[in-house]
């Protein structure tokens, strides 16, 4: 009996043990509980560019604001201390990034002074009260490092002939002071000579130590020429240039030699810039209506003709359908008369919300005037005048939202001829896009493509310039970068889309 007892006894054993290792083997096939799914794959083809059927347009344009310095109107503005008006300088120059700006008209020359270091002209009494006191910083030192930070374009905005009224006080070494035979004083105030060889060149060594010895992209001069009525039938030398003029006229009239001597000035101030660095460009912002112009011996049409200027910046600062100063007509004569030069109309800010100006009591016509220069081939861009007008609450958010909702870079302008960069390669992982850096290029534009309704046409909007080699994309959006060679671009990458 006892055999008989231990066999049973093995057998239940065994089975159980056989039980446990099916239910422990049962036990590890078991899947995880409820998993979460992948997440579906967005694979709308209408939201993802072909290239095989699909186009792009991208436009560069101008987007400039001039900062004035003169009477203090955009800065220092009151501010006063080197700390305060630097801190003021980076402040108004971060805003105007924030608005989607690319280049900043910085006044450095406002009557015959300077806000940089210089051995020519005096410190400027805008920045500390008294002209010829060290501020304790360079302004425009500061203004260029700045700006070239964000991606701006820093111009050196001059004033070529004005010096100041008779009654001001001038710094001891003063030019004026050194040399009184080479200014005019008209109605209370005092004007280099433009008839005067001695002027011209003066001024073309004031422009000469700034693209010496800053690193600015271009020298730009405003519409102050002869004074607003040297122009005059009743007393033609009530500016009292006589002298000079029968030494010089070689047989021209009064008035066509006063043109040439302004001609010879902006011919001169041309050569010695793109002596220094061709690199460099120049333009003048004259009054928008050419009769205006011409009163104080301005031509900016031989001056674009003979390729002086690489741009015009013409002050159209009337409305659209103004009876004698149309923005539409002015913005068209200019296009046409533009020599194959670019044209950057000066756009009014200043009147907004002014009553004396109802036609600017919208930003509407801001908007229309921007959407007119675009629809003209040779407008690039505008100008606006000035910088504290459009940083203003309900200008600037019309602005961004309505005008500039997107960063552009600037057109090619001027005489240098860039090598073209390599086309940048670009990948994805997960939502950070790569690229190798180009050969020539000085820095990167990404831009996010946007489709035209249902169209195979796709906008691309500016999403970052700079030298970096990455960017953060969003999602179901599609991308493409371009590499820049100075203001030259590459073409335009390949295309990737985001999930």
């Amino acid at each position: 009996m006892k055999p008989c007892f231990s066999i049973t006894k093995l057998i239940k054993a065994s089975l159980f043990a056989l039980l446990f290792l099916v239910a422990s083997c049962t036990k590890e096939i078991i899947p995880p509980v409820d998993p979460k799914p992948d997440p579906p794959v967005n694979n709308d083809p209408s939201k993802i560019f072909n290239p095989a059927t699909d186009n792009i347009v991208i436009n560069h344009e101008i987007r400039a604001a001039w900062l004035t310095t003169a009477w203090g109107l955009d800065w220092p503005a009151g501010v006063t201390g080197a700390a305060a008006q630097k801190a003021s300088l980076i402040s108004l120059i971060e805003r105007l990034k924030n608005l989607n700006i690319n280049l900043i008209y910085f006044q450095v020359r406002c009557s015959s002074d300077a806000f940089y270091k210089s051995l020519i002209s005096p410190w400027s009494s805008y920045l500390t009260g008294t002209q010829g006191i060290d501020p304790g910083f360079d302004p425009l030192e500061i203004a260029i490092e700045e700006a070239h930070k964000r991606g701006i374009e820093l111009h050196a905005w001059m004033n070529p002939y004005r010096i100041g009224t008779t009654a001001q006080y001038y710094a001891p070494g003063h030019p004026a002071l050194l040399h009184p035979e080479w200014y005019v004083t008209f109605d209370g105030s005092r004007y280099w000579n433009p008839g005067m060889p001695e002027v011209r060149e003066h001024i073309k060594s004031v422009v000469k130590e700034v693209v010496d010895n800053y690193d600015v992209d271009g020298i730009h001069f405003d519409d102050y020429f002869y004074p607003s009525g040297a122009k005059s039938t009743t007393d033609p030398y009530k500016f009292n240039d006589k002298a000079q003029f029968d030494l010089y006229n070689a047989g021209m009239t009064l008035d066509k030699w006063r043109e040439y001597n302004i001609d010879e000035l902006v011919k001169g101030v041309s050569q010695t810039i793109k002596a220094s660095n061709d690199t460099l460009i120049f333009g003048i912002s004259p009054s928008g209506r050419i009769e205006n112009a011409l009163a104080l011996y301005a031509n900016p049409l031989t001056w674009l003709q003979n390729g002086w200027v690489d741009y015009l910046a013409p002050q159209i600062y009337w409305e659209i359908g103004h009876s004698t100063a149309d923005f539409d007509r002015l913005a068209r004569y200019w296009n046409t008369n533009s020599y194959s030069k670019p044209i950057f109309p000066g756009v009014a800010a200043y009147k907004f919300a002014d009553s004396q100006y109802p036609a600017f009591a919208s930003m509407t016509q801001f908007l229309n005037q921007v959407e007119l220069c675009r629809s003209l081939p040779n407008i690039k861009g505008v100008c606006w005048y000035r910088t504290q007008n459009i940083l203003g609450g309900s200008f600037s958010s019309y602005l961004l939202s309505s005008i500039y909702p997107s960063l552009s870079l600037v057109p090619e302008i001027g005489s240098k001829t860039y090598a073209v960069p390599g086309t940048p390669v670009i990948s994805h992982s997960s939502n950070t896009i790569n690229w190798s850096a180009s050969t020539s290029a000085t820095h990167y534009a990404v831009y996010e493509l946007k489709r035209r309704g249902n169209t195979g046409t796709w906008d691309a909007l500016g999403r970052q310039t700079g030298s970096q080699t990455t960017f953060n994309a969003s999602a179901q959006k599609n991308y493409m970068v371009i590499a820049v060679n100075g203001r030259k671009p590459s073409p335009a990458s390949n295309v990737v889309y985001i999930q």
